[in-house]
């Protein structure tokens, strides 16, 4: 140290400087310099600032600033090594470990606090999520009750049954099969809307004709999972085989099964609401057997001659 602080005096005083001078040309103050140029490091702040001190001055006195910083570093190292098994007396050698395994306790600590927060967050979320769209799917509707603004009438299918006076008809007439006609039935309201929307979930294998605003939108067979929706903006008219296999929601609202298993159902929908045909039998006239003439027996008297 007492080197490096020679190499510094005689610089400066080569230059013809003061401290004072000195000092206002680097911002070190005084005594930091004369402690410098003494050698006497060990009353500086600490060694960093010791480094960034001599470099400075050294730099302003003209010096080669990296050689003095190396030896400097050299002088450190060796009182390092002489003075280390002293060194190891100080403090317990667990109290890093410890102080370091505290730190990592709260570490852990709050991030399993944020995760758990978290992932409760997330879970609550899809619980919420599924409520939601199973609501949508299967909402409840209570059969005595209905909302209001939304008048269902009762009605009850019927079959008309119509006939023809026969007079004559010809063998021909007698192999047509019954004709059906269908007959309107008064439409549930629902409430007017902009818009049709028919949703269509899938129940068991069926054939399905969807016809929407007279154009047809799909024709083919349906497996179960399939799940169809079709938007119309006066009429959508369905035709299935199978009325069991079909779930049907309108413009929201869950209308159930179609019908019962393997019966054919034809239903249509309005913005006013749904109307439901009724298939009736018309039956074919048939001809009425004739009465075929029955021949009569006459008696002839019979003359026998001489009697």
């Amino acid at each position: 140290m007492e080197k490096i602080g020679r190499l510094l005096l005689e610089a400066r005083e080569r230059l013809g400087l003061t401290l004072d001078e000195a000092e206002r040309a680097t911002r070190i103050r005084a005594r930091h310099l004369q402690a410098l140029e003494h050698g006497d490091f060990d009353v500086l702040p600490s060694p960093a600032q010791a480094r960034g001190f001599l470099n400075n001055y050294a730099d302003f006195l003209g010096l080669d600033a990296d050689a003095i910083l190396l030896q400097y570093a050299e002088i450190l190292q060796s009182r390092r090594t002489r003075f280390a098994p002293r060194r190891t007396f100080k403090g317990p050698a667990t109290r890093p470990s410890v102080q370091v395994h505290s730190r990592r306790l709260r570490w852990l600590t709050s991030d399993l606090l944020v995760a758990a927060v978290v992932t409760l967050g997330i879970l609550a979320m899809l619980i919420w999520g599924g409520s939601r769209l199973m609501a949508i799917l299967r909402p409840r509707v209570d059969s005595t009750e209905t909302a209001s603004g939304i008048f269902i009438p009762s009605f009850t299918p019927t079959l008309a049954e119509t006939s023809q006076p026969i007079t004559s008809a010809s063998t021909s007439d007698l192999a047509v099969p019954p004709v059906q006609t269908v007959i309107p039935t008064q439409p549930i309201f629902f409430g007017l809307t902009d818009s049709i929307n028919l949703g269509v979930v899938v129940e068991g294998r069926t054939w399905l004709r969807v016809v929407v605003d007279g154009s047809e939108t799909f024709r083919g067979r349906v497996i179960a999972g399939d799940v169809l929706e079709f938007k119309g903006e006066q009429v959508i008219e369905l035709i299935t085989g199978n009325g069991a296999g079909l779930h049907v929601f309108y413009n929201g609202q869950d209308q159930g099964l179609l019908g019962e298993v393997g019966q054919v159902v034809i239903h249509l929908w309005t913005l006013e609401g749904v109307l439901t045909p009724t298939a009736t039998v018309t039956r074919t006239p048939t001809e009425t057997p004739r009465a075929s003439e029955t021949p009569t027996s006459t008696t002839t008297p019979i003359t026998i001659p001489g009697g």
